[in-house]
């Protein structure tokens, strides 16, 4: 049985040849209990790179061949939601990654930290830019490096209330590319192939429980949060209405409706699932955007068409000013480029 803990997998020196280590160095994090954990240090930017496309790239969006998930942890979905999602497909979720037939990957796991940073202790895997050793700041490092003779990265946690000035320390690579031992362990069987990747989205975009985006949907929203009235009753019944919206092919609804979302979004800074999906939909950057923005912004994802270039084009000509009136006059015209969609 494989451990919860991501610092706890089992890996061989096999495992870690198979998957192109070549200049690995284990190093120590200390944990909130004060204890150390065992990492992997490496110089490579490649290295790193493989790892997290395995960790993240999808190898079957086929729901019907597979049991049991395993979500890779710090996900930013609920677990709740996720399970939902899963349990129409009859498909449970283990913690035991060993008895999983596939990982659920998510953006969260990896990041990127420099010099004394705060380091969450379940990060899989990170990049530390500038980073700095301590063995001797902290009995547990101390005790650690005496034992392994393993450096120790230097963050926040360990760091606590002392001064990094007042300690001895050294410098790390100033590229480190780190990994936890599950990271190399689940890389190790996807590589195997004895475990599939499928991707979040596929998922949720699977569950019944998805509504189109409709004129009427968002105004029953806005009648619901839109105003000083509104309970934590309401709001709570919209935080969970709004991440199971699919706003597919209405763009333009989208885009009507983002100033909408992005203004109410601070209400759900604690809720996961409208998280993902205000990110997913980029809410944030579309209601920034004015009608012509917007029309780029949605042909450079592909999503533009005939029906939302003339809503957002209508709008686009109400934006137009043009001077001198009193002598000229002027006819506006759809660039060329543009025309195809002008068409029914």
């Amino acid at each position: 049985m494989a451990s919860k803990n991501i610092h706890q997998s089992e890996i061989t020196p096999e495992s870690l040849k198979d998957l192109g280590f070549i200049d690995d160095v284990t190093v120590g994090l200390m944990m909130n209990n004060l204890n150390v954990e065992d990492l992997h240090l490496s110089e490579s930017e490649s290295q790193y790179t493989k790892i997290k496309d395995l960790l993240t790239t999808e190898t079957t969006s086929d729901l019907t061949t597979v049991k049991r998930a395993f979500v890779l942890p710090m996900h930013n979905v609920s677990t709740d939601r996720l399970k939902a999602a899963l349990k129409e497909h009859k498909i449970s979720i283990t913690n035991d990654y060993e008895k999983a037939d596939f990982l659920v990957p998510h953006t969260n796991f990896h990041d990127n930290y420099s010099q004394v940073d705060h380091i969450p202790q379940t990060k899989l895997m990170f990049k530390l830019t500038n980073g700095y050793f301590s063995n001797e700041h902290r009995q547990s490092v101390t005790d650690y490096h005496d034992k392994t003779g393993n450096n120790v990265i230097l963050d926040k946690r360990s760091l606590e209330d002392q001064y990094q000035h007042n300690i001895d320390y050294t410098s790390a690579p100033y590229d480190s590319f780190i990994f936890s031992k599950m990271s190399i362990a689940l890389a190790t069987l996807i590589e195997a192939g004895e475990i599939d990747v499928i991707e979040t989205d596929t998922i949720l975009n699977q569950s019944a429980n998805r509504v189109p985006m409709t004129k009427d949907l968002m105004e029953d929203l806005i009648k619901m949060i839109d105003n000083y009235n509104a309970s934590d009753e309401e709001y709570e019944m919209a935080g969970k209405i709004i991440p199971t919206i699919d706003p597919t092919g209405e763009p333009f609804l989208l885009y009507e409706y983002a100033d909408f979302l992005n203004r109410k979004a601070y209400h759900y800074n604690r809720n996961k699932d409208v998280q993902y999906w205000l990110e997913k939909y980029d809410i944030h950057a579309l209601s920034n955007c004015n009608a012509e923005k917007a029309i780029k912004y949605f042909e450079d994802r592909g999503q533009l068409d005939s029906r939302c270039f003339r809503a957002l084009e209508v709008l686009c000509r109400k934006e137009i000013q043009i001077v001198n009136r009193e002598l000229y006059t002027f006819k506006v015209q759809v660039k060329p480029e543009y025309r195809k969609y002008m068409q029914n």
